[in-house]
């Protein structure tokens, strides 16, 4: 009878080792999708069963059917905004970039701590980035056919605009 409790007991310390085990590599492996999900993004990972991989996937296809002209006309804008933004990193103080890196800060928070300290040729350099990039996305569009456009319409359909729904704060103002 002992020897039976004990092959029962043994048995049951084995299945739970292997439950145990087993729930551990899957907490593992789906700590690993959350980890690197933006990773493969950034990789060009295509695979639609993924969170946000569907804009990028429609985003490549879209470039595919571009002229050689227009995929060029992008490179060199991209090309141009890193420019412009290495050129703007490239002035500001180490306390602006302490206040860039500080990840206690929220998103806004750093934004508005970091607005308060840039000085008055920084605010010039960022408006005239801004301006080169609407410059550049103007001229960009004005290349495009009008298939080309109601594509890349309908492919940002669901897309927000900066900084939320503008239309819902238009409203509010109106009625007050």
């Amino acid at each position: 009878m002992k020897k039976f409790i004990k092959s029962i007991s043994l048995v049951t310390l084995v299945v739970a080792a292997f439950a145990v085990g087993a729930q551990a590599q899957t907490k593992t492996d789906s700590v690993k999708v959350k980890r690197h999900r933006f990773g493969a993004h950034a990789q060009g990972a295509a695979d639609s069963s993924r969170v946000g991989h569907h804009r990028f996937a429609a985003f490549k296809a879209f470039k595919d059917k571009l002229t050689a002209d227009q995929q060029a006309m992008l490179k060199t804008n991209h090309k141009k905004q890193k420019e412009a933004m290495k050129a703007f990193r490239a002035t500001l103080t180490a306390d602006q970039k302490s206040v860039m890196k500080d990840k206690a800060l929220s998103r806004k928070d750093r934004h508005t701590k970091l607005t308060s300290l840039l000085t008055a040729d920084q605010k010039k350099m960022m408006a005239a980035n801004r301006e080169l990039r609407k410059a550049n996305r103007q001229a960009f569009l004005a290349t495009l056919t009008d298939a080309q456009k109601a594509e890349m319409k309908e492919m940002f359909k669901g897309r927000r605009e900066h900084g939320g729904f503008r239309h819902h704060k238009a409203d509010k103002t109106d009625k007050v």
